[in-house]
């Protein structure tokens, strides 16, 4: 019995058999581009050096408020803690670069990649978007002798005094020693302690003249009046502190902040860093993370894109490299 296949012309058996092949490769080359298309399509982990609960750790959190609704996809918060953002760092190295893993970063992971102790260049960091600018507030306790800053000011310049904040080396230390000479104050010690919490606590009792602090970490000590805030190290008066002089109100240069941003590693393909920075942006943009930036204290100016994020991790990473090198850090 013979099949209706070998009843046709061998011509239209080579077309047919053509036209098929030819769809089967058309399936072949479109399937990766409608891939690429979609990103994203899975989960984007965003990774933290700090703990659960800690100001970078909801930071991320916030912005995952409304992250869903503008990248059409789920997020998750990785948390590696250690060696002052170096864990979280090797972390995102050993992922692929596709987009899919960005980092919640501050200048504390700057000055460990400078001081050579994470696994990546500063070359490989690509901004993404900035999360928050939250300026540092000289604090003393309220039974200081300082009464304002003009006071605080002229006894630097007269004695070295004892700055509290975090960290040798860190980013406290490099603002008090940036900070002093810009003031024309004699170099200050600096007594680290462990966070913000110890810091307050020994502003409170005295034992540095003065604490290098954000407006969220004293809140309820400036409002009980343990604390008084002289000086806000910023372009602009804090909204929660109207009252507390800013760096531009006595014709200082200083502006020193706690700032966090999104960033990724080389190797992601452009157009996906567009995707992620306009969907953290539009993220960033919602009532609630407004709401919390508000509230922290934190610069209503704290978010921006790409371009400006970049030239600010630039120019901390210079002034960062000097600042290391003239404390003996770094050679």
């Amino acid at each position: 019995m013979t099949t209706r296949k070998s009843q046709l012309p061998k011509s239209a058996l080579t077309r047919r058999t053509f036209s098929a092949g030819a769809a089967a490769v058309a399936g072949l080359a479109w399937t990766p581009l409608r891939a690429q298309e979609k990103f994203p399509s899975k989960t984007i982990e965003v990774v933290t050096h700090a703990g659960v609960g800690g100001g970078t750790d909801i930071t991320a959190r916030m912005m995952m408020v409304h992250a869903p609704g503008a990248f059409k996809t789920e997020f998750a918060v990785v948390n590696k803690v250690g060696g002052s953002g170096a864990a979280s760092l090797a972390y995102a190295t050993s992922r692929p670069r596709d987009g899919y893993t960005i980092m919640l970063i501050t200048q504390t992971h700057l000055l460990t990649i400078l001081q050579g102790k994470a696994p990546v260049k500063y070359d490989e960091i690509v901004a993404l978007a900035r999360a928050t600018d939250d300026p540092q507030v000289l604090m003393v306790g309220k039974n200081s002798p300082f009464k304002t800053a003009q006071e605080f000011l002229a006894a630097g310049k007269a004695k070295a005094l004892k700055f509290g904040g975090t960290q040798l080396g860190g980013v406290d230390h490099l603002a008090v020693l940036g900070f002093a000479k810009k003031a024309g104050m004699m170099q200050p010690t600096m007594v680290p302690f462990r966070g913000g919490g110890d810091i307050v606590i020994n502003v409170v009792g005295g034992n540095v003249d003065v604490g290098m602090l954000n407006y969220s970490e004293a809140e309820s000590q400036i409002k009980s009046g343990d604390v008084r805030a002289l000086l806000t190290l910023a372009p602009k008066r804090l909204g929660p502190l109207p009252n507390v002089p800013c760096s531009k109100d006595l014709n200082l240069d200083a502006n020193y902040s706690t700032v966090r941003g999104f960033v990724t590693l080389k190797g992601v393909p452009d157009d996906r860093l567009k995707i992620l920075e306009d969907g953290l942006l539009k993220a960033m943009k919602g009532q609630m993370y407004a709401s919390y930036i508000e509230t922290s204290g934190q610069s209503p100016e704290s978010v921006v894109g790409r371009a400006g994020w970049q030239k600010q991790l630039d120019d901390f990473n210079k002034e960062g490299a000097e600042a290391l090198k003239a404390i003996g850090l770094t050679k």
